[in-house]
């Protein structure tokens, strides 16, 4: 060195000038520094130098030849403290810190130092540095990507587990207990897991048949069954499991997912039941009953005998005119209530509407059964106890018609019974009557209702009668439809026009909750459409902010005159037309999503409870499906972008079947370097132009418990190196292999190894 006092010779024991010579010429840095208080440098190699971007002068200048001033100044006291730990053990040391190169970056780098001693007795070091920057950001970013994960499954209500199918054992993440309050099942799962008491009896099958299918080979398999949580309440899960296989194609293990699915199951349930029975009396109402008879009578077993019975009770509309509709229905419940207890659980009872209820009993061995039967319902109805309330006796009369020999359809008996049911009326009321299969139907009035058709309901019956039929419309057509928005369009018309309105429309908040628009809109005729002048709407503007505070608890915002709103929201109403309007609000979970909303424009209308009832159940319906289609179209959306992402990657990625090396997914660089990478084409074939699957493909390092292989590859028809990173996904319901190869081609010039291994990567 320049300076005299530092240019100490390199110790006998290190080969001197000779071992100097030969270590510059060493890629790495090498020094050797006094062990004083400023580990004065003693020697450095050029790689040293190179490594920092210093010369021998900048260092002598800069830090007066102390190493420790060139150690990052927040990592030196805890290096220090490590070097005298380590040096209580031995003369060997090995350490990790920061240095600030010459143009300013900052470097990790890998110490690997020996103690000696001189013939003086001074201590040194003689060390070896190496640059670790690159595995200490991989490093950081792994322990990220692991903390992510820890706080994800801290804050997912999904449990996850893993079956070792050989040993007969599941682990489960922690949050088990803490959602079902008991430690699960963890031993000889498959004898005792379908025994254990947190689950429902009747689902235990279930469970125990998952298990089986995925023991027997199926990659993928699902269930919804119900678990007992602490509190002793039934919640609906959905559980997921996935099966990975050895070589030979058996199941070794499996992994799997419990989701909470209770509150997506009860409203679902709710919303069916809602939709099938009668409001008043929980009886299934005309429009189900109807579908579950055909339902029977479709399956009905030959030669078995069936009777559709209709019951009237005689007399109802004078109860209901001389004591009110308070007393109306709750006799009509107290009547369904008795009638149901007369038939078997499998029978089919409903209410028609007003104050007529039909039966249906299948598989009866004789027309006597049925006639037992009427006997039985007309006995319970008459000893009631409403005489001390009013004059008039409680009776009813009951129709009869007795498949296959009256009809062989719904249709068809349900007309002979109402024939029926008029003839015991005009026989005196209080009795039954029997179709008679030989008289023809002519004999008998045709109406097109049934002979029921003058007596009150206490909803008012035509009005009661219609709305149920559009629940079940608006229910049936959105569950059954293959087009969700023109389901939507046809149900706001027949809403519209059933209510005589003068628009429908639905307002739904945009991904930016700030904003809303106005997606389905439905206008009577003479009436404007806005539709167009509605999108992209501020709430805070347009809609003078805080809208949502409009609605009530019910989530209704009913105002029959719009002069009394805010001048701000006047401005936006009255050039519309709006003179009254009712709104129902859409909520996702509790969160406010939007609303569907009534219009208008001629008068300022009065809206009548029932009327407010049928429209908030209506748009609670119509919110459950539009917000499952959103969530459908988020969900492609999210595909798309994946695919996008997935497009625009420096690397090449692609997807293959594990057994053929069949290629499924192929991203875009993939398909413009290699033009042969084409769907259906095998990965060898495409970039090796081999016919079989090549030697040093990582795919054949990988099974159940090694489901990643990471392989640095040559190719030598495109001339580069790939690091290729090959792990298990599950992929369109089968478990396939994917593969993301980094170009490291610059990497392996660099480090001088590239004819070895261009050479080697040839001769696969």
């Amino acid at each position: 060195m320049k300076n005299k006092e530092h240019r100490t010779s390199l110790p006998k024991e290190m080969g001197g000038y000779d071992l100097q010579i030969l270590s510059d010429n060493i890629p790495g840095g090498m020094f050797s520094c006094r062990f004083d208080e400023k580990l004065t440098l003693l020697q450095m190699n050029k790689g040293f130098l190179s490594m920092l971007g210093y010369t021998q002068q900048d260092i002598e200048e800069k830090f007066q030849n102390s190493f420790w001033e060139m150690i990052e100044q927040r990592d030196r006291e805890v290096t220090l403290a490590e070097v005298q730990r380590q040096m209580a053990l031995g003369p060997d040391k090995e350490l990790e810190y920061r240095m600030t190169c010459k143009d300013g970056r900052t470097i990790w780098v890998l110490d690997k130092g020996h103690l000696l001693h001189d013939e003086e007795g001074n201590q040194y070091f003689c060390c070896v540095l190496v640059d670790v920057t690159r595995s200490k950001e991989l490093e950081e970013k792994l322990r990220l990507s692991l903390e992510r994960h820890q706080i994800i499954m801290d804050q997912t209500t999904d449990i996850l587990f893993e079956w070792d199918i050989q040993a007969d054992t599941m682990i489960f993440s922690g949050n088990w207990e803490k959602k079902f309050g008991c430690p699960p099942v963890t031993q000889h799962v498959s004898r005792l897991f379908w025994q254990a008491p947190y689950i429902l009896p009747e689902d235990q099958p279930l469970f125990t048949k998952l298990l089986s299918r995925i023991r027997g080979g199926e990659h993928y398999a699902e269930e919804e069954i119900r678990i007992i949580n602490g509190k002793q309440n039934a919640v609906w899960c959905r559980i997921r499991i996935t099966g990975l296989t050895d070589k030979t194609g058996r199941a070794v293990r499996a992994v799997g997912a419990i989701l909470d699915i209770d509150a997506e199951k009860k409203k679902a349930q709710n919303l069916m039941e809602r939709a099938q029975r009668d409001m008043l009396t929980k009886l299934y109402n005309k429009g189900s009953s109807q579908e579950y008879i055909q339902a029977v009578l479709a399956n009905n077993v030959p030669g078995k005998m069936a009777a559709l019975m209709i019951i009237d009770l005689d007399n109802f509309k004078h109860m209901n005119d001389t004591m009110g509709h308070l007393f109306g229905d709750a006799l009509l419940s107290e009547v369904a209530h008795s009638i149901q207890k007369q038939f078997r659980s499998e029978d089919i009872v409903g209410r028609v509407g007003g104050d007529e209820f039909l039966v249906f009993l299948g598989q009866i061995p004789n027309a006597a059964l049925a006639e037992q039967k009427a006997v039985q319902v007309m006995k319970a109805i008459g000893e009631m106890a409403v005489q001390e309330l009013t004059e008039v006796e409680l009776s009813c009369s009951i129709g009869i018609a007795i498949y296959p020999e009256c009809g062989q359809t719904y249709h068809e008996l349900f007309q002979r019974a109402d024939q029926a049911l008029y003839r015991a009326k005009n026989q005196g009321k209080g009795r039954y009557c029997i179709a008679d299969a030989k008289l023809l139907s002519e004999e008998f009035p045709v109406q097109s209702c049934s002979a029921a058709n003058t007596r009150i309901d206490s909803y008012e019956e035509t009005e009661s009668n219609v709305e149920l039929r559009l629940f079940e419309y608006v229910f049936r057509i959105l569950y059954k439809s293959s087009n969700l928005d023109t389901a939507v369009n046809a149900i706001l018309e027949v809403v519209g026009r059933q209510f005589d309105v003068s628009r429908v429309y639905i307002f739904e908040d945009e991904e930016d909750p700030d904003y809303c628009t106005n997606t389905y809109e439905w206008c009577n005729e003479g009436v404007r459409p806005e539709i167009g002048n509605l999108q992209h709407v501020l709430y805070a503007n347009d809609l003078e902010g805080g809208y949502q505070s409009n609605f009530n608890e019910s989530g209704v915002f009913y105002c029959r005159d719009i002069d009394v709103l805010t001048q701000q929201q006047r401005e936006i109403l009255e050039p519309q037309g709006i003179k009254s309007m009712l709104q129902c609000a859409i909520y996702d979970k509790g969160q406010y999503k939007g609303f569907v909303g009534f219009d208008e424009c001629r008068v300022n209308r009065y809206w009548t409870q029932e009327q407010v009832n049928t429209l908030v159940f209506i748009a609670e319906i119509l919110s459950t499906f539009l917000l499952k289609l959103r969530a459908q179209d988020k969900a492609i959306q999210n595909a798309a972008s994946l695919e996008a992402i997935l497009d625009n990657q420096s690397s090449w990625v692609y997807v293959v079947r594990p057994e053929t090396r069949e290629m499924l997914y192929i991203n875009r660089k993939t398909r413009e370097w290699v033009p042969e990478a084409k769907l259906g084409n095998t990965c060898h074939k495409a970039f090796f132009h081999r016919d079989t699957p090549c030697d040093f493909c990582p795919i054949k390092d990988m099974d159940s418990e090694h489901p990643r292989c990471v392989r640095q590859v040559y190719n030598p028809f495109l001339q580069v190196w790939t690091s290729a990173d090959a792990c298990y996904i599950e992929w369109k319901g089968e478990q396939v292999v994917l593969l993301t190869c980094h170009d490291i081609t610059d990497l392996k010039t660099e480090s001088g190894n590239d004819r070895d291994c261009v050479d080697r990567g040839s001769g696969q």
